[in-house]
């Protein structure tokens, strides 16, 4: 009989797995819902508010329907307030010189859409950042009964600062370099590959020859720097918590590949102080984002935003606002580090196309700090 309901189960979770969802364009409403993502740091400016319109429901936020708004303010509880200029369509940033953010401030954004409608947000605290004291990393090896993998933990410590403030966001920003061969980038023409150089690879093609010809000017997109993140927000919890401390957190987990490990890793922790309501947003956030990786786990309740509507049609509005003082600390991770060099695959195919095509998240423009 056990049999009999554990088959039934599956039949049902099967079947209700295999069932097309049916969208049904009914037009759209009259007050769209809006997205707001930006902050305000203690680090110089210009700061960032992205605004955009919602358009899927199991999405908090959507970065894909960019809009403009009549006016975006941004103010302190000192008098200091300042308009925001729309730099690209639906990001909204300060002047350079303009305002910053200062510890023990609070803060607040008032936004105007071109409808009428008139949202502020609750006054955020900026409270200190504390410090990072150290990143440290370990080699990690995962095997499989198919495949061994290698890679790197990333850990940290770090200080609150505050005998009574515990509430921090932490996020991990990786860099790594990688070349390509642009000027091997190739089109398919008769039954045949046929070369075909891109103009910033600095090779042009010899058409009577057919071979390739180095132009002797500096190659534009040979070599690209990409940046890589923590996917879930990492938010302090009290597991961490040693004497006031926050020990061995760890950040992410890198990969060691042909093309994180073609030089070199830079790794950095950034601590953002929270207030309770910001903390309380990422924590809904991380929870909404764990029920929905899990089967058998409902998916939570709506993220609640720290907008009030002020005037205009009853209409919502998602996303958050708020103030934060950043500290950080980095470290590389080299392939001198990774135990034995047969652990980095080779880079036996070459990517033939610009270096920007290779990864998101990429510039030519080498970092600062890249030695």
């Amino acid at each position: 009989m056990r049999s009999y309901s554990l088959l039934s189960f599956l039949l049902v979770l099967f079947t209700a797995a295999c069932i097309d969802r049916i969208n049904i364009d009914i037009g759209a409403g009259a007050y769209t819902p809006v997205v707001i993502d930006g902050y305000i740091s203690d680090l110089p400016g210009p700061y960032k508010i992205q605004i955009t319109k919602a358009f899927d429901i199991q999405s908090m936020y959507s970065l894909k329907n960019p809009i403009s708004v009549k006016r975006l303010i941004m103010s302190d509880n000192h008098g200091t307030s300042e308009v925001l200029k729309e730099v690209g369509f639906g990001v909204y940033q300060t002047s350079p010189a303009g305002i910053r953010g200062t510890v023990g401030r609070v803060y607040k954004l008032n936004i105007e859409l071109l409808d009428g409608r008139v949202y502020e947000t609750k006054p955020d605290t900026l409270y200190p950042a504390g410090t990072v004291d150290s990143i440290y990393h370990k080699f990690k090896e995962l095997k499989t009964d198919t495949l061994t993998t290698y890679g790197f933990d990333v850990f940290f410590n770090s200080s609150s600062g505050m005998k009574n403030k515990f509430n921090f966001l932490w996020k991990f920003v990786g860099t790594f370099q990688a070349d390509t061969n642009p000027e091997l980038y190739d089109t398919l023409c008769v039954e045949a590959r046929c070369p075909k150089p891109l103009p910033c690879s600095s090779y042009i093609l010899n058409k009577i020859t057919g071979e390739l010809k180095n132009d002797y000017k500096p190659c534009l997109c040979c070599s690209c720097w990409y940046d890589f993140f923590n996917i879930e927000p990492l938010i302090s919890s009290n597991q961490f918590i040693q004497n006031g401390s926050f020990i061995g957190v760890k950040a992410v987990y890198i990969p060691v590949t042909q093309w994180t490990f073609m030089y070199k890793v830079h790794a950095e922790v950034q601590q953002l102080s929270l207030s309770r309501q910001a903390f309380e947003f990422w924590k809904a956030v991380k929870a909404q984002q764990g029920a929905a990786a899990s089967l058998f786990q409902p998916v939570t309740g709506k993220v609640v935003s720290n907008f009030v509507q002020i005037s205009g049609p009853k209409a919502e509005i998602e996303g958050l606002f708020f103030a934060t003082s950043i500290t950080s600390k980095s470290a590389f991770i080299t392939r001198e580090d990774v135990p034995n060099q047969l652990y980095i695959p080779p880079q036996n195919l070459p990517f033939k196309n610009t270096c920007r095509a290779l990864f998101p998240n990429s510039t030519t423009i080498k970092p600062l700090y890249w030695n």
